[in-house]
């Protein structure tokens, strides 16, 4: 009769570490959950404070091509000026090379820049 009694002890004994066993792995696993999300949450951080700063970069860089352009566009109209006026622009031969060779210059920095 002992050991009829003994037996269900023992079962429910087993099915105790069983079940504290269960939650054991179960809580390890939450907390390892737990701190990947936290390392991805900072992750997403670090990556959204970069794409910050990459998205002002890149405005910064269209500002100064924008302005690069409009630079290009209005030097091409002097350029045209001078070129429909002819040999009347009261420029001396070292002032058109000086202009010619500011142009040049702001070409290739705006080439530079694309």
């Amino acid at each position: 009769m002992n050991q009829r009694v003994a037996e269900p002890e023992v079962t429910v004994l087993r099915e105790q570490n069983s079940i504290e066993d269960y939650l054991k792995t179960l809580w390890d696993r939450v907390h390892a959950a737990g701190e990947l999300i936290r390392q991805l949450r900072g992750e997403k951080h670090q990556l959204h404070s970069r794409i910050d700063a990459l998205e002002r970069d890149l405005n910064t860089a269209r500002e100064g091509m924008r302005q690069h352009e409009q630079e290009l566009k209005r030097l091409r109209g002097e350029r045209t000026q001078l070129l429909s006026a002819g040999g009347n622009t009261g420029f001396t031969e070292e002032e058109r090379a000086a202009l010619r060779g500011k142009i040049h210059d702001i070409i290739s920095k705006i080439n530079s820049h694309l």
